[in-house]
C-alpha cells in the first residue's frame, strides 16, 4: 500500500511533465531533458514495483542513484525552463524525495497524513 501511495505522486510529477513537454518545442534542449527526466521517474517506478515483489533479504539502496540522475536533469532544467515552470516542476521534485526517504516497504498511517499533506501543499 505504501509502495503504491508513492507511485501515485511520482504519476502527479509526470502529469507536470507532461504539461510541460507540450509547452516547449519537441527539438528544444528543455523539451529533451524533460524526455529524459521522464524516463528516470518511470525508471523509480519500475524499481519501486520490483521492490514490491522482493523477498524479505530486500535492499533499498538503489534509490540514491535513481535520485542521482533525477536531480542531474533537474540541474540541467534550471536554466533551460521559464521560472514558474521550474518552480513548478522542482516542488513536484521535492516531494518525491521527501516521500522516499521513508522506508519503502511498511505502510503506516503517520506516513500517509504526511503524504497527503504534502501532496497538498506542493500540488494545489
Amino acid at each position: 500500500m505504501s509502495i503504491q501511495n508513492k507511485i501515485r505522486i511520482i504519476y502527479r510529477v509526470e502529469k507536470i511533465i507532461t504539461e510541460l513537454q507540450t509547452k516547449y518545442p519537441l527539438h528544444s534542449d528543455a523539451a529533451n531533458e524533460l524526455n529524459k527526466l521522464n524516463e528516470s521517474l518511470k525508471n523509480v517506478v519500475d524499481y519501486l514495483n520490483k521492490l514490491d515483489h522482493l523477498q524479505p533479504n530486500y535492499t533499498t539502496n538503489e534509490i540514491d542513484k535513481y535520485m542521482a540522475a533525477i536531480n542531474l536533469h533537474i540541474d540541467i532544467l534550471g536554466a533551460e525552463l521559464k521560472n514558474a515552470d521550474f518552480i513548478r516542476l522542482q516542488k513536484g521534485i521535492n516531494i518525491i524525495k521527501t516521500v522516499l526517504k521513508f522506508h519503502p516497504t511498511q505502510y503506516s498511517f503517520f506516513e500517509f497524513i504526511i503524504m497527503w499533506i504534502y501532496g497538498f501543499i506542493y500540488f494545489i
